[in-house]
């Protein structure tokens, strides 16, 4: 008897789990149903009206430069005149910015030194240049309508997404100016809607719309990335969408092995495949345009600089023999040249003694001589001797005669490090010498079309370390930027166990003089760097951005770690005039309402996850599938844009949370559509009109720091609504300072053209 009740209770679970994955069934969007009606073009043309009136509203305002389009309103410049420049971005928003230019007239001049700059009377047509990122951020708008209605949400919910992105004032404000965040969120917005409205296509699997949905979305993703790196989070985000939906059709009897790997096989090529093509050709045009060498060149290595019109052509006699004059360059770090000078080391710990540093210009300091080890000869009586790997050598200072030395001294640098020795130049009239000026040359590789560059050394070719003889240290470019009274040149020590990529050296230029003329080579060959193609120059001009980027670790007044950015802890200010700002911030009721979303999504999550467990399956008024499928999504897509910045030590800003704040809006408008579902259709409709009249409210109360628009102290003070918002309310009217302009604004560090800290050669020595 009990084995036939629970063979009875089995077959009612049966049964009422049946009946659940029909309803579960019956809830769920399925695949292929929506398509684009009369009333959502209606609905996406008002969306597009109504955002590109709110973001060229008083575009012309201020008639000055602005936050960072001191930077890339420069940059635009010179891909107009095509003169090379690096920048830690990809080059992709900054050329659209050259374009708008070039179009309007810009004829690239216009230095964009600092910010205040007026634009009027230079002619910079710099409307028509924020015209370009103003229209781009308005179409996020229409996308935010397009993507909740291909999640499968009715319209209201979708014109109420549309309207939250519309009226957010972080949004707007990073839209009407020069800087690269408009572009990113607008091909992000992009590449999300276009996944969302490809995942309606999966009834009708490699159709064609369905690859050009696909299609659409790769590019869409590879101009993200090619704007600025944060566009690669779309590769997670669509990379575990992309994993879940193969991982579920493996449960598909129907779909064959070879059918399946053809499926992930044109996802494979179209989300990864179709980026990477995207993204190498926008490098390709950034080459293309940049032809000519300019002051950023010296940035890049020798090679690369070959490759520009009016770069440097170094040429060269290869072979390096014991009597040649060379000049020494770091090989990985951009710096310049070992070289030395007749002032001496004056820091606390140091020797007192010539001082030897890295330059970065050509100069006369920046010659050696090769010369045997201390009590060392070398016979050159029958011809040059060339210098071998392994061999003990000095290093003697052409324009002082002092030679490359070290000892047991403190770097100034690093007095505090054992590891680091001081580099000086050693010697005196009538002095020969001692052991410590013994280098041990080892050569680590050489190139292998050039035959004994991996024994001998050739200059360009061979790649060395130079290892005292005694200490065992190696020479080290530590990358620092010394004192003044080291004329602001960069760092080179002596260090023991370093990696090789900063203590690797060769030789740019030598000159052999022999002794006598029978000691002159028979056949003096002679060595040029060779252009780098494509690929290479693709390649390196990643490694700096990478290296620049991660030493963007300052202080900069407005840095924001990214655990204060969703609740808007604090702004940033981005330029000041009598009685009017501009300060970044975003619309508060937004940013906390979109974070309490994230938050409830997670929450009712778990305890789905548990209740199902229980054996209680909530299927949330009908809505249970689609919530879990649409917010679920872009709830993810939130942490893959938001998560990752956590792991960076760089300096962060309020603008790097925009992506995933598109998101966090998209599940806002999910979960008051979930909230409201079960409501009679006035009151949801009443709920959403509230939701919209706070947001409107909020975007009014904010838009004179959206808009540079003047106002009075008293509505500024009203404003703060929190002790940490620090936007200037003396300057506006009625404050202490009404007629003044506010201070200076600082710039972005993250956008200035400078190569990694230390990589700067300062200022000339007298």
């Amino acid at each position: 008897m009990t084995v036939a009740m629970d063979e009875a209770r089995g077959d009612k679970a049966k049964e009422k789990a049946k009946e659940e994955a029909k309803e579960e069934a019956k809830e769920r969007p399925k695949a292929g149903e929506w398509r684009m009606e009369r009333s959502d073009w209606a609905a996406v043309a008002a969306a597009t009206v109504v955002a590109l009136a709110v973001r060229l509203w008083r575009l012309s305002s201020p008639a000055q430069v602005v936050f960072d389009e001191v930077h890339f309103g420069k940059f635009a410049g010179r891909y107009i005149n095509g003169t090379y420049f690096f920048d830690l971005h990809p080059p992709l928003a900054k050329m659209m910015f050259a374009a708008a230019g070039r179009v309007a007239g810009y004829d690239g001049v216009f230095d964009f030194k600092e910010i205040g700059l007026e634009y009027g009377a230079a002619g910079v047509p710099y409307v028509a240049m924020r015209l370009m990122p103003a229209v781009l951020g308005a179409l996020t708008v229409p996308m935010a309508l397009v993507a909740a209605r291909a999640c499968g949400y009715g319209l209201d919910t979708a014109a109420l997404a549309a309207l939250l992105v519309c009226v957010e004032n972080g949004l707007v404000t990073q839209s009407r100016l020069m800087l690269l965040d408009s572009p990113l969120v607008f091909f992000t917005a992009l590449t999300l809607a276009c996944w969302a409205v490809w995942w309606t296509r999966q009834g009708r699997p490699f159709s064609r719309a369905w690859w050009a949905w696909l299609a659409a979305t790769g590019a869409a993703m590879g101009c993200a990335a090619s704007c600025k790196w944060v566009g690669l989070f779309l590769i997670p985000t669509l990379g575990l969408s992309a994993a879940k939906d193969l991982w579920d059709k493996i449960a598909d009897r129907s779909l064959s092995p070879v059918r399946w790997l053809a499926h992930a096989g044109a996802r494979a090529l179209t989300l990864l495949g179709v980026p990477a093509a995207v993204y190498v050709l926008c490098f390709w045009v950034h080459f293309a345009v940049l032809r000519r060498t300019g002051p950023d060149s010296s940035m890049m290595s020798p090679e690369f600089q070959a490759a520009l019109d009016g770069g440097p052509r170094v040429a060269t006699d290869r072979d390096v023999y014991y009597g040649s004059e060379i000049r020494i360059r770091s090989t990985n770090a951009r710096s310049g040249f070992l070289h030395s000078h007749a002032h001496a080391w004056q820091h606390e710990k140091g020797s007192g003694q010539q001082q030897v540093t890295i330059y970065g210009f050509a100069d006369p300091n920046n010659v050696w001589v090769v010369t045997p080890g201390f009590n060392a000869t070398v016979d050159m009586s029958a011809g040059p001797v060339p210098v071998r790997s392994g061999d003990v050598l000095r290093l003697q200072h052409k324009a002082t005669g002092k030679f490359l030395h070290s000892h047991n001294k403190r770097p100034a640098m690093a007095a505090g490090d054992d590891k680091k020795f001081e580099l000086s130049g050693y010697g005196f009239a009538n002095f020969s010498g001692d052991s410590n000026d013994n280098f041990v040359l080892d050569i680590l590789h050489g190139d292998p079309a050039m035959a004994g560059s991996d024994t001998h050394v050739q200059a360009i070719y061979s790649r060395f370390r130079l290892v005292h003889a005694n200490l065992r240290c190696a020479v080290y470019n530590s990358r620092k930027k010394l004192p003044k009274w080291a004329y602001g040149q960069t760092e080179v020590n002596c260090m023991l166990n370093c990696m090789p990529r900063m203590s690797t050296w060769h030789v740019e230029h030598a000159e052999y003089h022999p002794p006598h003329a029978a000691a002159q080579p028979a056949d003096v060959r002679r060595a040029e760097y060779r252009p780098l193609g494509l690929w290479a120059k693709i390649w390196e001009y990643n490694k700096l951005m990478t290296d620049t980027n991660e030493s963007l670790t300052g202080d900069h007044p407005f840095a924001a770690r990214p655990e204060h950015w969703p609740w808007l802890r604090r702004g940033t200010a981005y330029w000041g005039g009598a009685a009017r700002s501009i300060y970044q911030l975003g619309n508060p009721p937004i940013w906390w309402a979109s974070l309490a979303s994230l938050a409830l999504f997670a929450a009712a999550s778990a305890a789905l996850v548990l209740l199902d467990k229980r054996g209680t399956r909530l299927r949330l008024g009908g809505q249970r599938a689609r919530y879990q499928s649409a917010a679920g999504f872009f709830a993810v897509a939130w942490a893959c844009h938001y998560v990752p910045f956590f792991l960076m030590g760089r300096e962060l800003f309020l603008h790097h949370y925009f992506p995933a704040l598109w998101m966090a809006i998209m599940v806002l408008a999910f979960s008051l559509d979930l909230a409201t579902c079960r409501l009679p259709p006035v009151v949801r409709a009443a709920v959403y009109v509230a939701a919209a009249a706070v947001a409107l409210h909020a975007f009014h109360t904010f838009s004179y720091i959206t808009y540079a628009r003047p106002w009075t102290k008293d509505a500024c003070l009203r404003a703060r609504w929190l002790a940490t918002w620090d936007f200037d309310c003396e300057h506006t009217l009625g404050g202490a300072k009404a007629t003044l302009p506010l201070p200076p604004t600082t710039t972005d560090p993250a956008s200035v053209e400078q190569p990694p800290a230390g990589d700067n050669d300062g200022g000339e020595e007298p």
